[in-house]
Order: C-alpha cells, then sequence, then structure tokens
C-alpha cells in the first residue's frame, strides 16, 4: 500500500533532462585468465519515485552480483526519497568490504546518506557532499500536519544515525545544526570529519542543464562549485578570425615546487583520527584544521593535545559547557584555565580578595594552641568543687 505521503531529502526536483536511463550497472565478463572486474554501477540521478526507484535499482543489483567480486558505485545526484535512499544505504551497508562508493559530482541530501552506507568512501578533490533537513508537501487537518512534523523529526534522527555510523566522532547536535543550515563540504572537509575516506584527484564533473536548475533552488551553494558547473553549459562563442602573431619568445617557466595537496590530506586525516579516538567531536577537527594550518605532523598533534586538555579542566570545573566554544577558539590550555577560574568566581557571586594578609592589613587569625587547652584542663581538675 502507498504511504499517505512522501518525505524528501533533495533539491525541488526539475524534469528530467536525460531520458529514461536512471542508472546504469556494467557487468563485464573478465578475459580468459584475468581477475574478475569490478562490478561498475553509476547512480547519476534523483532517488525515488521520478528517479532510481530502490526496488528496481536492488534487484537489478542484486542479479548482477555473484557475492564475491567488488563493488565500486559512482554517485552524482541531488537526493530524492528519504525512504528509497534508506533502503539503498542498508544495503550499501550489508555488502561490508566489498563496496566502495565514489563521489563523481555531488552527493547532496539523501544521496550523500546512500554514500555514507559504503564502507570506503572516496571524494575527488573537486566534489561536494551536502547534508539539510529532509521536507514534504503537507495537506490536511491540524491534527494530520502535526503528525507529519513528528515524522519529519523521527527521519531527521534516523538521518543522523546514518551520518554517524560513518563517523561516529560527530555528535548528535552537531550534524542536526549543519543539516539546519543547509551545509556544503568539500572532500577535505568531509574527509577531516570523517565522513569520506580517502581523497582523490578531480575528474571532470558532470553537469546538466536539469541539474544546473535543481542546484539553483539549494540553499547555500558555493558559488565557485556552482560557477564550475555553470561554464559547461554556457552557450559557445562563434569563433573569431585567427591573425597570426608576430613571434614572441617565451620565457622558460621557474620549475614550480610538487604540489603538497597529499601532505595536507594525510595531516586532515591524522586530525580527524586523532580527534575521535579522544572522543573529541568534529568541531575540535575543524579547529586544529584551522589553528595549526596543518603545518606539520608535530603541530596536529600537540594541537589534539591542547584541546584534550581544555575539555578536561572544564570537566574538572563542572563547567562541560564551555568545553565548545574554548576548543573553536583554539585556546591554550592555560588560557583556558584562567578563563575557567573567572567563571567560577562569577558564579560564586562576590568578589574574592586574593591578597596576601599582610598586604591587606588584617592579622592573621590565631587558632588554638592544644598546649595551653591540655594545661588549663588539668588546673580545673585541681580546683575544690567548692570554688566553681
Amino acid at each position: 500500500m502507498n504511504r499517505p505521503y512522501r518525505i524528501y531529502n533533495m533539491a525541488t526536483p526539475s524534469a528530467h533532462p536525460d531520458g529514461d536511463s536512471w542508472f546504469r550497472i556494467k557487468n563485464a565478463a573478465p578475459a580468459e585468465g584475468a581477475t574478475a572486474q569490478p562490478l561498475e554501477v553509476e547512480l547519476y540521478d534523483g532517488i525515488g519515485n521520478w528517479g532510481i526507484r530502490a526496488a528496481d535499482f536492488l534487484r537489478e543489483l542484486r542479479e548482477a552480483d555473484d557475492g564475491q567480486r567488488e563493488i565500486h558505485v559512482g554517485i552524482n545526484s541531488l537526493g530524492g526519497d528519504v525512504f528509497d535512499g534508506l533502503a539503498i544505504h542498508n544495503f550499501f551497508r550489508r555488502l561490508g568490504n566489498r563496496l566502495t562508493v565514489r563521489v563523481d559530482g555531488v552527493a547532496a541530501s539523501i544521496a550523500s546518506v546512500i554514500a555514507c552506507g559504503a564502507a570506503r568512501l572516496v571524494m575527488p578533490d573537486n566534489t561536494m557532499l551536502m547534508i539539510h533537513n529532509p521536507w514534504l508537501w503537507a495537506g490536511g487537518e491540524a491534527e494530520d500536519l502535526r503528525n507529519m512534523a513528528d515524522m519529519l523529526d523521527k527521519s531527521k534522527a534516523n538521518l543522523i544515525a546514518c551520518y554517524r555510523n560513518k563517523a561516529p566522532g560527530m555528535g548528535e547536535q552537531e550534524l542536526s545544526d549543519m543539516m539546519d543550515e543547509t551545509t556544503w563540504l568539500s572532500a577535505q572537509e568531509a574527509l577531516a570529519l570523517g565522513l569520506v575516506d580517502e581523497v582523490l584527484g578531480g575528474v571532470a564533473m558532470q553537469a546538466s542543464a536539469g541539474r544546473l536548475a535543481s542546484l539553483g533552488r539549494l540553499q547555500n551553494v558555493p558559488a565557485p562549485w556552482l560557477a564550475s558547473v555553470s561554464a559547461k553549459n554556457a552557450p559557445i562563442e562563434p569563433a573569431k578570425p585567427v591573425v597570426d602573431p608576430e613571434p614572441v619568445v617565451e620565457p622558460t617557466p621557474a620549475p614550480q615546487p610538487a604540489s603538497d595537496a597529499p601532505a595536507v590530506a594525510a595531516l586532515a586525516k591524522l586530525a580527524a583520527q586523532l580527534c575521535n579516538a579522544a572522543g573529541l567531536d568534529g568541531q575540535a577537527v575543524e579547529s586544529v584544521m584551522t589553528h595549526t594550518a596543518l603545518a606539520s605532523e608535530k603541530a596536529v598533534r600537540d594541537g589534539v593535545a591542547n584541546m584534550v586538555a581544555v575539555r578536561d579542566l572544564c570537566k574538572v570545573a563542572k563547567l562541560p559547557e564551555m568545553s565548545a566554544s574554548l576548543i573553536a577558539s583554539g585556546m591554550s590550555a592555560d588560557a583556558a584555565r584562567a578563563r575557567l577560574f573567572d567563571k567560577l568566581v562569577a558564579n560564586a557571586g562576590e568578589e574574592l580578595d586574593n591578597r596576601l594578609p599582610e598586604e591587606a592589613g588584617v592579622a592573621p587569625k590565631k587558632g588554638p594552641n592544644p598546649v595551653d587547652v591540655y594545661a588549663n584542663r588539668r588546673a580545673a581538675k585541681r580546683q575544690p568543687a567548692n570554688s566553681r
């Protein structure tokens, strides 16, 4: 029986621009004597009733899969139906280490949830991952709308659980805030948060007029990334007549230093791993990357150690609510200790005088002398009863 409503996690849908080919499974037979080739799958469209239906896709994938080969899935999708996406996500998780998912352009909304179902998720460095809240078209009486709102809250909780299965170091509230704000993550940012396992070199992004229109309906799309997709749809200018220029002697270009992108990626991954092992959330990972500039392995390790010290100081001071802001600021442990002391003094409701007694002009109080007390007791016993 059909559900009375459908919950979506994607851009406002546009007409499908690419014909009726929703997904493609390439099941190539290996040459004689060669090892089996991975099963290649492409998910290049919306998820659900107007695009890739979970029932159709999973049926064909089961028929092509022999249960032994690796499966490589490329994703370029703006999302779609939440329940279809969750079905594909859960199926991907059951495939275990045989499955590698690659983001070929964008994995947005429920498509990012599908991607996070993979044991290994990789992103070229020019691709994007986007997360935001689910939504639906609503109609009915007041009680119907209240029930639908409750269902949206439950659906959001399900999506958060999916992301945390991939990145257990991320907190529920952190993910909820990111979804509220419609957050776009670059490959490096997703790697630092633990959502992605590896960043690859860039590949040409897939684009179409329909997808570009849907991107325009989403919030917070990074302008450079949108421009790079738009450029593929720009009209071709007519060719201009060619005029032979005067010969110009080009100077020999100076040798360029080797790219340090692999080293930066490794340090970003190290920051995420150390923070995850220490129980720090994704905000701490971002703070480490920002305040150490990923200058060296020592800088990253020292940065994480400092944040662990700041967090532990907040616990000792019984002010754990200050931990997130102090860590985000990149404050040193000593500076955090002073800030916590100030907060404790303010909470006490009175001004403390931390001067020495001599400086304050107050003579120190003399406590009881045990010898004098004992002597007074002996003298009292020797006195006659009628003298008291």
